[in-house]
């Protein structure tokens, strides 16, 4: 529900702050006092586009904003749009907020910037605007055919028949890609050729990286041999080598050993340590040499390797990991070419399957889908009657449509108001007046199966009095119980059923015209019905007995 709207510099309003409670709020006032503002609020709001003499005189922008809880309201009806936006509501408090300036508009929700789609989306699943301002989803030919269904409880057929439609559309995917991933007999020809050059080579894991080791070796064996035959050199060399000049130091620190010297074996173990390093590095130095050859023929072979590899490489990926993948995706495509006729026949008999089971669900679903509107017809005209429309008429047409999730059906809801007329699509009856009566007729009997919340009536009793108009206001009051109401009126009869009544005066402060509304008591609200059946003690006396 809505439970606050703030108005600032919006037309004639300097600044307004509206508390709404649950239930039926009624909205009443002299004509031209500025009660249709509050409908222009909203609909600015929900998405509509601002032009730049919406913003009072003499200010340079106007903000609004409102305050919606949304606690109440069955969980799937926003969670998932609003989770897909970004948006996480723990506390159950939704705020938008939109300035306008001459320039630009900036758009929020819950402080976060949106565009004006994302509030019209959002809005879509908020409100109904039954009026001037239209924002009315019942006038869209998917919604009617999404209300039909709720109203017959036709859920688990729509699924089932959605479901089915899925499945066929899966397969029809799988069909198309197997045509399209087919190669031709030159691809064909390509791919065995892939296939026969990787087999070919024969190709070992962590190979490439073995055999680059070796090349390196291989390539730089006279470099190696000759280095490492100095390096032995220089450590046993017979005059000048480390082992000669370690054996020395080693001579000359045993020389000391009749001083005494603490510190001395010390030394003497950390020279036989080194002398030793020396010798296992000599060594191992020594011995790597001799296993390192110049083989011509053996690097020759390297060689040829390593240019299978780089080829193999250049062409399939840069890892062997790569290469055999290749190898195994070209399998894949010739294994599909191979299978084509046996794979396509399973696909086509899977796809057969497939659309005859969504074409039972989806006429067991017209069936019923007829059978319901058949129903609902006869209490939208019954209630219609009461509303005023002595004549009307209300239809559900039904068109075959090109099979989808939603079945095979097209529906449009048709209305006539008078005798002789003939019936028309909901969205193309031209009078405000008559159209939100004829969605109160529609909110009232689909109460139940309506997941919009907040139903907006704009004049709904314009051109009816008397005993239509106390209908009018006891279908509102119903209305009520399962959605919060606006209602702007003329009517006293009607007025007097709302839980909640507000005022709109205009006024003049400093030289200037003020649009204001206030929430009245109950002196007040006698008041304001008592100036609305024409003023005067009589009427007050009326008014008491209404509100009574």
């Amino acid at each position: 529900m809505i439970e606050l709207i703030k108005i600032k510099n919006l037309a004639l309003v300097k600044e307004n702050e509206i508390e709404f409670g649950s239930g039926f709020n009624v909205i009443t006032g002299e004509t031209g006092a500025g009660k249709t503002v509050i409908m222009k609020a909203l609909a600015l709001l929900l998405g509509e586009r601002a032009g730049r003499n919406i913003i009072r005189n003499g200010e340079d922008k106007c903000e609004i904003s409102a305050i919606f809880n949304l606690k109440n309201l069955s969980a799937d009806l926003l969670d998932d749009f609003l989770k897909e936006a970004g948006f996480e509501l723990d506390s159950g408090i939704l705020v938008i907020r939109r300035v306008i300036s001459k320039s630009s508009s900036r758009n929020f929700i819950n402080d976060t910037p949106v565009t004006l789609a994302m509030l019209k989306h959002l809005g879509d699943r908020l409100i109904d605007i039954h009026g001037p301002y239209e924002h009315q989803s019942l006038l869209h030919p998917s919604h009617q055919l999404s209300i039909l269904d709720a109203f017959g409880n036709l859920s688990g057929l729509k699924k089932r028949t959605e479901d089915w439609w899925w499945k066929y559309q899966s397969v029809e995917e799988e069909l198309q890609e197997l045509e399209k991933d087919l190669p031709s007999p030159i691809e064909a020809e390509h791919l065995r050729g892939i296939v026969k050059s990787i087999e070919d080579a024969d190709l070992k894991s962590g190979e490439d990286r073995e055999i680059a080791e070796k090349h390196k070796v291989l390539a730089n064996s006279k470099e190696i041999i000759e280095t490492i035959s100095s390096a032995v050199k220089l450590l046993n060399d017979s005059d000048n080598g480390v082992s000669n000049i370690l054996v020395e130091i080693r001579r000359a620190l045993i020389s000391l050993k009749k001083l005494e010297i603490s510190e001395l074996d010390n030394f003497l173990k950390e020279c036989d340590n080194i002398m030793n390093a020396v010798r296992e590095l000599a060594f191992d130095l020594d011995n790597f040499s001799s296993q390192t050859e110049i083989d011509e023929s053996a690097f020759f072979e390297i060689e040829n390797r390593l240019n299978v590899l780089q080829t193999l490489k250049r062409k399939y990926g840069s890892t062997i990991e790569d290469i055999e993948k290749t190898k195994s995706e070209a399998l894949e495509k010739l294994d599909k070419l191979d299978n084509f006729e046996y794979l396509m026949n399973d696909l086509k008999k899977q796809k057969e399957d497939t659309f005859r089971k969504f074409e039972t669900a989806a006429e067991e679903l017209s069936e019923k889908r007829k059978k319901t509107a058949d129903s609902l017809s006869k209490k939208i005209t019954k209630t219609l009657q009461t509303l005023g429309f002595k004549n009307a008429k209300f239809f559900v047409e039904f068109k075959k449509s090109q099979p989808s999730g939603n079945g095979i059906d097209s529906i449009e809801f048709l209305f006539s108001a008078n005798r002789g007329e003939s019936v028309n699509p909901l969205r193309e009856v031209a009078s405000s007046g008559e159209i939100s009566r004829v969605m109160l007729a529609l909110k009232t009997v689909i109460a139940d199966a309506d997941s919009i919340p907040i139903l907006v009536f704009d004049e709904i009793d314009v051109n009816i009095g008397g005993e239509t108009a106390v209908v009018v206001g006891q279908k509102l009051k119903n209305l009520s119980k399962s959605h919060q109401l606006l209602c702007i009126s003329h009517l006293p009869m009607v007025a007097a059923c709302a839980d909640r009544h507000y005022k709109v005066q205009k006024s003049v402060i400093n030289e200037r015209t003020v649009s204001q509304i206030e929430l009245l008591d109950k002196c007040g609200r006698l008041e304001e019905i008592a100036r609305m059946l024409g003023g005067g003690s009589a009427a007050r006396n009326h008014a008491k007995k209404l509100l009574d």
